[in-house]
């Protein structure tokens, strides 16, 4: 899955392979798909607003399905009948060519999310930095951060509302290399693999608190937590420097991490209800298509 913008607004979008474009060869699919894209719909319904039989329009479901256009949504019960309604996987379907695109930025964002990212995110500028822990050896434990990927991806999220072009992300060590901590910091990654987060731990209103390595925990006023796919997003004062903000997104593992860093791509829905000041949330992550991996995440705390 990839993002795309069109008129100002982000879709998510799936990348087209032979199947799918085999399927979508067919002006009668396409109209099909469009349909369903403004509105989940059944075939005898489709069929009926497209002027077709019932029998073709069960026929190219079956085709849009098998090439993993269509998915079923659910099941109602319509005219005394059974009706399944379907929808399209992805808002949009692109063919990735390989060449390189044009530069471009979003205008300023404004809203809840601009207001709990503020000062991190000002004036459509990022005034901070994301900082991931270096993937060489290094800290008291001499770890070697696995994180790196996933700071692209909150990069990604900040970029939604930000127009810079400065470098977004920065390791531990640069910051303590240029004794760089008077600033506003996105930290992504637990105590072990990160030396900032463990520098700012206890400024957090819910925090790492395993006093031993590997410091597998992450306590809240609430409860503790030590399940691998626990992750952690929160907001805090910077302890050391008036007018600061920290934000930490982190998890017990790597899994949780993961977890956490999906919470922040979700930050519409996380932080509702958010009023100001200090915030925590407390996810868990899912794997909901069984491939062994974190995909979705759901509010423990």
């Amino acid at each position: 899955m990839v993002e795309y913008f069109k008129s100002d607004q982000l879709f998510d979008a799936d990348e087209l392979d032979s199947k799918k474009i085999k399927a979508l060869d067919d002006d009668t699919r396409l109209e099909i798909m469009k349909l369903l894209s403004r509105e989940p719909g059944y075939p005898s319904e489709v069929a009926e607003n497209l002027s077709v039989s019932k029998q073709k329009a069960y026929y190219h479901f079956q085709k849009l399905e098998e090439a993993g256009l269509l998915q079923e949504l659910r099941s109602e019960n319509v005219s005394g009948g059974q009706a399944t309604y379907y929808s399209p996987t992805a808002d949009g379907y692109i063919l990735d060519l390989g060449n390189t695109g044009r530069p471009f930025h979003l205008p300023e964002r404004k809203g809840p999310v601009i207001d709990f990212l503020h000062p991190l995110v000002e004036e459509g500028e990022l005034n901070g930095s994301i900082v991931v822990g270096s993937p060489d050896q290094h800290g008291p434990d001499q770890v070697r951060a696995r994180d790196g990927h996933l700071a692209g991806e909150a990069a990604l999220k900040l970029g939604k509302y930000t127009d810079t072009d400065e470098e977004l992300v920065r390791l531990d060590t640069e910051i303590v290399r240029d004794d760089h901590f008077d600033q506003n910091f996105l930290l992504i990654g637990g105590v072990l693999t990160n030396t900032l987060t463990k520098k700012f731990n206890e400024a957090f209103p819910a925090k790492f608190s395993g006093q031993e390595f590997p410091y597998r925990e992450i306590s809240t006023p609430e409860s503790t937590y030590t399940e691998d796919n626990i992750g952690l997003v929160a907001k805090a004062r910077h302890p050391d420097k008036l007018g600061k903000t920290l934000f930490l997104v982190a998890g017990v593992r790597n899994a949780g991490t993961l977890a956490a860093v999906r919470a922040f791509k979700n930050l519409e829905t996380l932080i509702q209800g958010y009023e100001g000041g200090e915030f925590y949330k407390v996810v868990r992550g899912l794997d909901l298509d069984g491939d062994g991996e974190i995909d979705d995440f759901e509010v423990v705390e």
